[in-house]
């Protein structure tokens, strides 16, 4: 469907705002009185794609907006969740939704974090300086492999992705169970895993070590 930006000021939403309330996203905004119907699109950050604007997450209507209050989305998914509030216009020449350049219709939301977990096995080699360790990782969604990495540190236990020696993952991660090969490491050395960028990643994952 066609996309406009907003030029009657009598059909601009204004007011959009989420707000999460036990795992539901509310969404609320001024609804103009002209206005009848608004189509609703949803998107994960994540997931790094636009809104299909073939395909609206909702079809919503100003008696619903009434009736409930407000839009409220009961399965809004994990991590960083994104919203295009467009309002539907139809006239006896064309149907066409309404967009705004300011990005007034849009809003983000984060709902609760994805949980990374991770597990550590270690196995000593005989008559060796070396012993092996395998991590097995567990994501609650696919997550990219670029998002993790490893460290490894002689002597101590590195406390952050940049105490120590950083790796690279060498492939993606899917939900559920995953479980790496073995690396060969020093006796005297100690391997975690981190979030490869934690001030971009550290609202939407949460990483912990069982």
């Amino acid at each position: 469907m066609e996309v406009k930006m907003c030029e009657n000021t009598l059909l601009r939403l204004t007011g959009l705002k989420a707000e999460v309330k036990e795992d539901e996203v509310y969404l609320s905004f001024k609804w103009p009185r002209e206005l009848e119907q608004v189509y609703i699109y949803r998107r994960n950050l994540l997931e790094k794609e636009d809104f299909n604007r073939d395909k609206p997450y909702r079809k919503y209507t100003q008696s619903e907006y009434v009736r409930f209050g407000g839009f409220i989305d009961a399965h809004p998914g994990m991590g960083l969740i994104e919203y295009e509030v467009c309002p539907y216009v139809q006239t006896p020449e064309e149907t066409y939704l309404i967009s705004s350049e300011e990005g007034n219709n849009r809003v983000q939301v984060m709902t609760r974090k994805i949980a990374i977990r991770y597990i550590l096995k270690e196995r000593k080699k005989l008559f060796s300086n070396s012993k092996m360790v395998q991590m097995q990782v567990f994501c609650e969604v696919d997550l990219p492999r670029e998002a993790l990495c490893y460290v490894k540190k002689k002597g101590s236990i590195p406390v952050n992705n940049e105490d120590g020696m950083q790796f690279q993952f060498i492939s993606d991660f899917v939900a559920g169970d995953n479980i790496l090969p073995e690396i060969e490491v020093a006796k005297d050395e100690y391997v975690r895993i981190y979030l490869s960028d934690e001030v971009e990643h550290k609202e939407v994952y949460g990483i912990y070590k069982e």
